[in-house]
């Protein structure tokens, strides 16, 4: 008797589907109750809604961007000088302006781009939402040059997997619906979270979408809404990051933190540009689809979280002073030190 062979799904490792076998235990308890804790939005028997997920690879882009905006002022200064005060025992010639050129556009090549997401507000992360009401999921699809597509599917068809980075230890939790009969991919989701346990995380999702409010772990040190639309304060968004890097456990009222002071002062280049993503990711709880599906009164949640304060409502409105003073502050430290140190290593080399 010849065996069927078994068919190969064009994804990763198979960790699991909805309403099928024991949700499991946390292998990393305490992390990743934080963790999660930190990536909601916002939650309520309704939906549950995750800020984008950053990753690591991510993080060393715009560190590097971050750099190359160092190296591409110190490149134009120099030609800056030589064109003032040219010597007089050298003649520039078209070569050289040209050889110039090629290295500043390299230099010059990833800030611009991080300075134009800034502008553009245009993210391709994801922000994925759970409707637990309904058993779906919503989330925006990214296509290169067109408008993001949105998408609603059954929650009871997804298959989750884990899928690693090639050539490195990093993992993280994919939900995929596979046509029966051609085994394509319809749907991909990817989370992109090198710093959570793939399986915590399944099993987050599972026990939201699947079992009762008070089975659902959540740390409320670390679980705290945010307003629904957060396309409104690049600063905010912000500070919602600086949290997520364990820069401080709390910010529900924006208060000014010497830590958060102290990296805008240091690194505001990076923290804004993470905030941008969290402000400009395409939102699928602002659709009009899923709008209409609601049917909490948000009366008495009874999720372990905290609801959007006072303040930080302010904060997304622009009228919170302390989160202005924070971060216009912290910008000008930040570009004077990083101006100065541009001129410091040309004086020094002059």
């Amino acid at each position: 008797m010849i065996l069927p062979i078994p068919q190969q799904l064009p994804i990763g490792k198979i960790i699991g589907r909805p309403y099928k076998g024991k949700i499991t235990d946390f292998n990393e308890q305490e992390y990743s109750v934080y963790r999660l804790s930190g990536l909601i939005h916002e939650i309520n028997p309704d939906y549950l809604l995750f800020h984008p997920s950053i990753n690591s690879i991510q993080n060393v882009s715009l560190l590097a961007s971050y750099g190359s905006l160092w190296l591409f002022g110190q490149m134009l200064f120099i030609f800056t000088t030589i064109a003032l005060h040219p010597s007089p025992n050298y003649i520039i010639e078209w070569i050289d302006i040209i050889l110039f050129f090629s290295i500043i556009s390299i230099f010059g090549f990833a800030p611009i781009l991080t300075l134009k997401q800034l502008r553009t507000k245009k993210s391709r992360y994801y922000k994925i939402l759970l409707l637990k009401s309904t058993q779906e999921i919503a989330y925006y699809e990214h296509n290169k040059k067109q408008e993001p597509i949105f998408h609603l599917i059954d929650y009871q068809n997804i298959i989750a997997s884990v899928r690693g980075n090639e050539g490195t230890k990093f993992e993280s939790l994919n939900l995929h619906i596979v046509d029966k009969t051609t085994d394509e991919l319809i749907h991909s989701i990817k989370f992109d979270d090198h710093r959570l346990n793939p399986y915590d995380q399944w099993a987050f999702i599972r026990t939201y979408m699947e079992r009762p409010a008070d089975e659902l772990s959540l740390d409320i040190e670390y679980a705290q809404e945010c307003p629904t639309d957060m396309s409104t304060s690049l600063l905010a968004c912000a500070d919602i990051v600086q949290v997520s890097k364990d820069v401080y456990y709390s910010n529900a009222n924006h208060d000014i933190n010497l830590m958060g002071w102290s990296r805008a002062c240091i690194v505001s280049y990076l923290d804004l540009a993470e905030g941008n993503i969290y402000q400009s990711s395409a939102n699928p709880a602002l659709h009009p689809e899923v709008q209409r599906r609601l049917k909490w009164d948000r009366k008495n949640n009874p999720y372990n979280v905290l609801p959007v304060t006072a303040e930080r409502q302010a904060a997304f409105d622009n009228k919170n002073s302390k989160v202005k003073l924070k971060w216009y502050s912290g910008i000008a430290v930040n570009a004077t030190w990083f101006i100065g140190s541009i001129l410091y290593v040309m004086l020094v080399i002059a």
